[in-house]
């Protein structure tokens, strides 16, 4: 969640005005954050955005971080 939260960060966490930025329905952009996730369609209207207001979002902002998921066996034998 805190990878979401990072997004809202330029709007101060308030999808009402990220929506008003971005053009789209406020209800749409709550969702996006009460989901976690924001469809890869709208990433470059996020940037440009947040550029505009002199933060620096980009796309791997968009990408949640990497986990290993391989079992503690593989882990402690690599």
């Amino acid at each position: 969640m805190e990878q979401i939260a990072a997004l809202y960060a330029p709007w101060g966490g308030n999808a009402e005005a990220m929506a008003s930025d971005i053009g789209e329905n406020p209800i749409t952009v709550r969702q996006w954050r009460n989901r976690g996730s924001i469809p890869p369609r709208y990433w470059r209207k996020i940037i440009s955005a947040a550029d505009r207001k002199g933060c620096a979002l980009t796309f791997d902002s968009f990408v949640p971080p990497a986990t290993d998921t391989r079992p503690v066996e593989q882990k402690e034998a690599a």
